[in-house]
């Protein structure tokens, strides 16, 4: 009975084999006919089967199967990843068994799918559709695991706001040790005086012998490492991981120690942390490595300021205004280091009160403060005639000074604006 039961299971076998082989020709017939809805049923037909499937069947299963998803993605996109799996599985099953009866094509149809895929990641760049463009881009990593296209897809993730994503493929990146560096072949065209870029050397040594070309050259494309970095680091502070960031930040700093942006981001977490001496301790070195960016000075002042450093907060106040005259928020700054001793004097004036004598010195010292401090509030006041805050300020220091001109003229001028301020608010 058991050699009957046998004989009766390799006759089943057989004809599972001959009614799969048969499903994955009427696929094939139908995919060329155009008909790819009749050719993907066929081929689920014949997949039903496919535990039955030697592996020259089942390298055609999956052959066909991935050119009728090829097919169908023309239709709907999602078809591609399918399309990729397929031929990937059937490119991984070919060489585990030592076959390579459609690897080739295989490999052939990845790289024709991988230039209209790109063309569709651009197409959604260009639309801004940056979740889109991420999406597609890694289905074209997943054809071409390359470190460039890896890169891609992770300044397409950052643009989409998938910053954890982002961040993994670029420490993977900056692990590996990645620049992005190449070297390209160029060489001018004398008549348009048009660089013109060439595929390897051997064509730039040929082209160099033609009398219309000039200047054929090597050269090293930019070193993309430090952009790494500063993109990770945008992407961890998007994440909340500060503590993160200032690691990444000191292990890159040991590689690139003048690089403004990593100091810069380092700056930015002492500012988080409140610590106010350090923030400007490191905004000062990255205004020494550019000391023509009056931002860089403003903040060094800013930071000397909130440590109550204000001989050195009017250092870099002043010089903020040398490399812009007209820098606002510094003309403002000057004024509140002017200003800065006025509090206690107004607390020894507070003390002193039945004290005549001592109370006109600091009475004295108070108006001279005020001296000190109204160029800039004046000069400020001119840049923003709306700013309520500077005008009663002025009126205040311009009744102390007995400006009465002066102290009218803001008086006007603040009821006028909190008359302007309340109607906003209705």
């Amino acid at each position: 009975m058991k050699k009957v039961f046998y004989f009766a299971l390799a006759i089943l076998l057989s004809m599972n084999v001959m009614a799969q082989k048969k499903e994955v020709k009427a696929a094939q017939k139908a995919l060329k006919k155009g008909d790819v809805e009749t050719a993907l049923q066929m081929i689920n037909q014949a997949c039903k089967l496919k535990d039955n499937a030697d592996v020259k069947t089942m390298d055609k299963i999956l052959f066909t199967k991935a050119q009728i998803y090829q097919a169908k993605a023309a239709q709907d996109e999602s078809y591609y990843a399918k399309a990729v799996d397929t031929y990937k599985k059937l490119i991984a099953l070919e060489k585990e068994k030592g076959l390579n009866k459609y690897s080739e094509e295989a490999k052939k149809q990845l790289n024709l799918m991988k230039v209209n895929l790109l063309q569709k990641v651009k197409a959604a760049n260009d639309q801004k559709d940056y979740k889109k463009a991420a999406e597609i881009m890694a289905l074209v990593y997943k054809i071409d695991p390359s470190d460039d296209n890896l890169y891609t897809l992770a300044l397409l993730q950052l643009y989409s706001d998938d910053n954890e994503s982002a961040y993994q493929n670029l420490k993977k990146l900056y692990d590996s040790g990645y620049t992005g560096e190449k070297t390209i072949y160029l060489i001018t065209e004398k008549e348009t005086g048009e660089d013109i870029m060439v595929q390897d050397e051997k064509m730039l040594k040929l082209l160099s012998k033609d009398p219309k070309y000039t200047n054929p050259r090597k050269e090293k494309t930019k070193n993309k490492r430090p952009e790494i970095i500063t993109n990770m680091l945008y992407a961890l502070n998007q994440l909340g991981r500060d503590d993160e960031a200032f690691q990444l930040i000191q292990a890159a700093k040991k590689e690139d120690p003048n690089n403004v942006d990593l100091l810069i981001g380092e700056a930015n977490y002492y500012l988080k942390k409140k610590d106010n001496k350090k923030f400007a301790e490191v905004m000062q070195k990255a205004f020494e490595l550019e000391p023509t960016n009056p931002n860089y000075a403003y903040n060094v002042a800013i930071g000397y300021l909130n440590s109550k450093q204000y001989d050195k907060a009017k250092e870099y106040f002043q010089k903020t205004l040398e490399l812009d005259p007209n820098y606002k928020n510094a003309v403002f700054g000057m004024a509140l280091v002017e200003l800065a001793e006025e509090e206690k004097i107004v607390d020894e004036i507070n003390k002193n009160l039945t004290n005549d004598r001592k109370y006109r010195e600091l009475k004295a010292k108070q108006k001279e403060i005020y001296r000190r401090a109204l160029p800039y509030l004046e000069k400020y006041h001119q840049m923003d005639p709306e700013d309520i805050n500077t005008v009663r300020t002025l009126k205040n220091i311009y009744l102390e000074l007995e400006m009465m001109d002066k102290y009218k003229e803001m008086k006007a001028k603040f009821k006028e604006l909190k008359a302007k301020n309340m109607g906003v608010g209705k």
